[in-house]
């Protein structure tokens, strides 16, 4: 039981640890995968075509009831898609839709077909790639991966390794938008690695890729059935999530400007694991992962430092630390015993000692000085104070005080001294 107890206390503190440096963990440069469909075909009646699944027929080969779902081959599990051509003249193409900016845009799928045609005419019984549609009766092909009647597999025409009939190969293909360029693996191996595209229509100066409409498989020649499986279609990223604050510190508001997402997802931001509203909400990243946003949390007013953590639909998250400031500024108390002798001006007192005042005293303490300044009439005789003066509300003094203070000063200075009788 006490070894227990110690494992857990242990595996508590770490978790507490962890908790505590969440806010500074650096991430590291990764790729990652964002899956815009996946299919293996099972849910669709056998003989069927995968219309209620997204599937279009772009083009029919043989005839509409020739492109169906099959049980008696797959991959995994029980069902897979069969496709069908005319002769020489007219393909059978399945298309799925998509639309998308990502740069990296990839696919995965198990082929598989009858038999090879040994020392006929080389074409192509299969093809699986993205591709536009050019009606009425054209498509262009980017970078289409190929099973070749005598027995090879290519890419862009050039070959890549032989393959045997009646044998299903995992094909994953990535195509770069930016660079134009095609890499492709078969059964996880490497085989071509950033070769240019080119499209079944010639140079892709002519098709950019920006131009896909969907992913295809496709089937030239009646001569060999061609079977699909476990089709997936994703965009690729290689992700380094970051946030930046601007301000860092201050009343709790700021701009949010992150960078290194997955491009077009919605972002979640937390302020110390509490969410928060964005402005602009939803929060969705660009085409290249970045955003900006503007979150303000005023009824956080305790001074100190909290974590800002922003995380994306695919869990890629980043964390920044914001330092809420106090706004009541700090009061300070002088010794009013201690003045700057070039800010103090000599007045003549009563008795006639010079009198110090020091202008930097606050506005209250001047208006309790109790000013005994000599002042005359126009017959040089000095004037009388009443015997009891009305009282003048301390907020007047506040105002008056130091427009008193002033004009007396000046008025002493510009009246030379009288020499009292005796």
């Amino acid at each position: 039981m006490k070894r227990f107890k110690s494992a857990f206390t242990i595996l508590f503190t770490l978790s507490l640890t962890l908790l505590a440096v969440s806010c500074i963990v650096q991430f590291e440069v990764r790729a990652d995968e964002q899956v815009f469909f996946e299919d293996d075909f099972e849910s669709y009646n056998a003989g069927s075509f995968p219309f209620s699944g997204g599937w279009d027929l772009w083009y029919n080969g043989q005839g509409d009831s020739y492109q169906k779902v099959v049980n008696h081959t797959s991959d995994s599990p029980t069902k897979s898609l069969s496709i069908l051509g005319w002769h020489y003249r007219w393909v059978g193409v399945a298309a799925r839709p998509l639309e998308t900016n990502a740069v990296k845009l990839g696919f995965s799928v198990n082929v598989r077909v009858d038999s090879i045609d040994v020392g006929k005419l080389d074409h192509s019984i299969a093809s699986v790639c993205f591709g536009k549609k050019i009606p009425p009766d054209r498509i262009c092909l980017y970078a289409p991966i190929d099973f070749i009647s005598n027995g090879t597999i290519s890419v862009c025409k050039q070959p890549l390794q032989s393959f045997l009939p009646d044998t299903w190969y995992n094909v994953k293909s990535i195509i770069d938008r930016n660079t134009e360029t095609v890499s492709v693996w078969i059964d996880d191996v490497l085989v071509a690695d950033n070769f240019t595209i080119r499209t079944s229509q010639g140079s892709v100066t002519s098709w950019p890729t920006s131009e896909i409409e969907g992913f295809t498989v496709n089937q030239f020649y009646n001569s060999v059935r061609a079977y699909f499986d476990d089709v997936k279609v994703f965009a690729v990223y290689d992700l380094n999530p970051k946030l930046v604050l601007e301000p860092t510190s201050g009343i709790a508001a700021t701009t949010l400007v992150g960078s290194g997402f997955v491009p077009n997802s919605e972002i979640s931001v937390t302020w110390n694991d509490t969410a928060i509203h964005t402005v602009p909400n939803p929060l969705v990243t660009d085409g290249y992962g970045k955003f900006t946003a503007i979150i303000s949390v005023l009824n956080q007013t305790v001074p100190g430092s909290y974590c800002v953590s922003v995380i994306d639909e695919l869990g890629n998250e980043a964390n920044a630390t914001f330092e809420v400031v106090s706004m009541v500024p700090t009061s300070t108390s002088e010794d009013s015993s201690t003045t700057n002798s070039d800010d103090v001006l000599e007045l003549e007192s009563t008795n006639g000692e010079p009198e110090q005042t020091n202008f930097d005293t606050p506005v209250l303490e001047i208006a309790n000085v109790n000013l005994e300044l000599e002042s005359t009439n126009a017959d040089d005789k000095p004037v009388e104070e009443p015997e009891t003066a009305p009282e003048i509300p301390l907020y007047s003094l506040l105002l008056v005080a130091p427009a008193v203070l002033a004009v007396t000063v000046i008025y002493k200075l510009k009246t030379p001294n009288k020499t009292k009788e005796n």
